[in-house]
């Protein structure tokens, strides 16, 4: 699970507890400019159905159950902290190695996330 913070012109993705060590990374961050599209409850948070090669990354992945880390989807590289699939978001970025950031939220609703984010991105 993971926390977001707003910081001046970043978005910064915490990633908490075990999950740390499971996807072998503490944080990102992303400059709001490069956030193309935040999306609330993606279908690609259902893991199974879109990882292509669960070997070619880093971190964490046991399938139907728990996807942490750098994975490889059709479009591109992604970094993936889910479990439960209804309490993600996604972002979409331009001008990053990373194409998706997929992750479950603690403490906040996705729906809550994507406007709060929205409204930095002036969406």
């Amino acid at each position: 699970m993971v926390s977001i913070e707003l910081s001046g012109e970043h978005l910064i993705v915490h990633v908490l507890g075990w999950h740390k060590l499971l996807g072998l990374r503490s944080s990102l961050s992303i400059p709001l400019r490069h956030i193309d599209a935040i999306r609330a409850r993606p279908r690609e948070a259902h893991f199974d159905d879109v990882i292509r090669n669960p070997w070619s990354g880093v971190g964490t992945y046991l399938r139907g159950k728990l996807a942490v880390g750098t994975l490889d989807l059709e479009d591109g590289r992604s970094f993936y902290d889910v479990a439960n699939p209804w309490k993600t978001i996604a972002l979409d970025l331009v001008g990053e190695k990373l194409r998706h950031v997929v992750v479950e939220l603690s403490g906040e609703t996705p729906e809550g996330a994507v406007k709060r984010v929205g409204y930095a991105l002036n969406y």
